[in-house]
């Protein structure tokens, strides 16, 4: 069992990760929760339960999203229940079949934090199909582009730098797009490995790909006509320094595409945080095992371990990222307010009930110019 001075200490700073600690109408059932967790035994039959928190809590919001009621009551009482449930499992005592397990923490002060990243990413799109790697993120970024008028029509003229590719799935998205020339990069050689031998087998050829950092990038000023950044400063150590990088190897005149997660964010990001703090020293690999026992998909499993079990998630105003562009040179700089049906700020276009309190302010979607 967790010493109790520990357990109380990280309560203490527990409002550092979870922001609706102290000021929603949940904050009880956030701190009641996370207490009962912190007080588990070390092994592997309660990090399989706190695993199980995942899939109820984002199950549970989904449940919520289009009922006219008041959003922060429901979810007071599916935190409430969620606690029951573990408390009702841990009496079954069947956690005497499982053996224990050796602490897994995560360290942001290690310096390979970077790797731990981009295997976490790597690991995730490893298992994506062929049509949700190929044909599904291609029709996605291009309905999100002609929804907010994005023209493209000269993409056969363009070069495209997709910083912080991952596996490459948006890279391929570009390059079936009919781009020029595509380079992917990223720090993960499992992701980037992944990537090359996808577009290999489908002979696709006008995409490379380079392992890099996306905060110093091995590119000179002005080389890309399109810089695409999807999703990924927010996870790195300085995503200003990303930002100033993006624009350094913009041509001017190009075109930025910068996706960081907002703030605030609503109830759906207070979910994850929540569950941050309660896996955040689960072996990445057990909780992928424990999702695809319950016959979850292998995108779902991305969607939902994305940004719970990734070791940095910042989250950073629209304000604070218009300022950050424009400070590095950034012109024409517009957010995106109009998204595909799933997204949050398409649910915020549309004004279903409560959607504020639900979504916050939605994705951060930016372009400009230089």
């Amino acid at each position: 069992m967790f010493a109790e001075d520990k357990a109380i200490s990280d309560l203490k700073s527990i409002d550092k990760i979870v922001e609706c600690i102290s000021e929603k109408k949940y904050s009880a059932s956030v701190v009641s929760l996370i207490n009962f967790c912190e007080n588990l035994p070390n092994n592997n039959f309660n990090n399989y339960l706190k695993i199980s928190c995942i899939p109820f809590l984002f199950h549970s919001f989904e449940n919520i999203i289009n009922k006219n009621e008041d959003p922060a009551i429901i979810f007071d009482n599916i935190l409430k229940e969620l606690k029951n449930n573990l408390e009702e499992t841990i009496k079954s005592s069947f956690d005497n079949i499982f053996e224990t397990s050796q602490d897994f923490i995560i360290n942001e002060e290690n310096e390979k934090l970077e790797l731990e990243t981009g295997d976490h990413y790597g690991n995730l799109f490893k298992g994506f199909t062929p049509d949700k790697y190929f044909n599904e993120t291609k029709e996605l970024l291009k309905k999100r582009l002609e929804i907010n008028n994005i023209d493209i029509s000269n993409i056969h003229k363009y070069t495209v730098l997709d910083q912080g590719c991952g596996g490459g799935r948006y890279s391929v998205a570009w390059a079936l797009l009919g781009a020029k020339k595509v380079v992917g990069i990223d720090i993960s050689k499992i992701g980037i490995n992944d990537a090359v031998k996808r577009a290999k087998r489908a002979n696709i050829q006008n995409v490379e790909y380079k392992i890099g950092n996306v905060l110093d990038l091995p590119f000179q000023k002005n080389e890309f006509d399109i810089v695409f950044s999807n999703g990924v400063l927010h996870h790195t150590k300085d995503w200003k320094k990303g930002i100033s990088e993006q624009l350094r190897v913009l041509k001017p005149d190009g075109l930025g595409w910068q996706y960081l997660i907002e703030q605030p964010g609503g109830i759906f990001w207070d979910k994850i945080e929540i569950l941050r703090m309660i896996v955040r020293n689960i072996n990445k690999n057990f909780a992928i095992k424990v999702l695809s026992g319950y016959g979850i998909s292998t995108n779902r499993i991305f969607y939902m371990l994305d940004h719970v079990m990734v070791p940095i998630n910042t989250r950073i105003t629209p304000e604070e990222l218009k300022m950050e562009l424009e400070k590095n040179g950034a012109k024409d700089v517009r957010r995106l307010t109009r998204g595909l049906g799933f997204d949050r700020i398409e649910y915020i276009h549309k004004e279903i009930p409560y959607a504020k309190m639900k979504f916050g302010v939605g994705e951060n979607r930016f372009i400009f110019t230089k």
